[in-house]
């Protein structure tokens, strides 16, 4: 008489080393889950249905992963345990055994070197990835200072405001060094200024800039002219 519990079985396969199609040594483990449901079939037709039920798994494992990169299997993990599991699920059938999940658990190198050179080549990637990012700030921003350029070139005021701002930021540094700036500058300022054209709308000239900066959401741009017309409105 022989006793056959239904309940579902979990189990943890022994490691399973193996070499991928990339020539990666590596050392597998995988968790079976699975329940009897045929007791008679399960007692007749295999001698002992969990050793038969481990080796196939094993088997089924070891026959997928082989054909497969290292990459692929990190990255299709899930995908590559649903292969797995339909397999052994479809042999063990005649068993009487309902196969329910094979899940890839542990996905080790067994080479030190591997592990080194896999290391290396990830941190290539990324300063690979920060020297592109950093290239392309660098190209959007010459756009960027091209484009104040030309528009500094066009209006005399704005470079005159340009260099004060720039005398600012040295005199704002913590140093004992002493800058001397001619007066003539000033005068340039002066000069400028009394033959600045005075008829450019700055609202207008406000409104468009914010409409043209993507990190101005256009509610704020909205608001802006709002609060405009009211004080214009008071004023009148």
């Amino acid at each position: 008489m022989f006793k056959v519990d239904l309940r579902t079985r979990v189990h943890e396969l022994l490691p399973q080393h193996i070499i991928t199609r990339d020539n990666v040594s590596c050392s597998v483990t995988a968790v079976i889950y699975y329940h009897v449901e045929d007791a008679e079939k399960a007692v007749l037709r295999v001698a002992d249905v969990d050793n038969g039920i481990h080796q196939l798994a094993q088997t089924e494992l070891r026959d997928l992963l082989c054909q497969k990169s290292f990459n692929d299997i990190l990255e299709n993990r899930d995908e590559y345990s649903k292969a797995i599991t339909s397999k052994v699920e479809v042999r063990c059938s005649d068993w009487g055994v309902n196969v329910e999940h094979v899940q890839l658990k542990n996905i080790d190198l067994t080479n030190d070197n591997m592990v080194k050179a896999m290391a290396k080549e990830a941190e290539a990637t990324r300063e690979k990835m920060a020297a592109m990012i950093r290239a392309d700030g660098e190209y959007r921003a010459s756009i960027k200072l091209a484009k104040a350029a030309r528009i500094l070139d066009n209006d005399p005021v704005a470079i005159e405001l340009r260099r004060l701002q720039t005398l600012e930021r040295v005199a704002k540094e913590k140093n004992q060094q002493t800058l001397v700036v001619p007066l003539q500058v000033f005068s340039k300022v002066n000069e400028t200024l009394s033959t600045r054209n005075k008829s450019i709308d700055l609202d207008e000239l406000e409104r468009q800039v914010m409409s043209e900066d993507p990190y101005v959401v256009r509610d704020d741009i909205e608001s802006n002219d709002n609060d405009d017309n009211n004080s214009s409105n008071q004023n009148n």
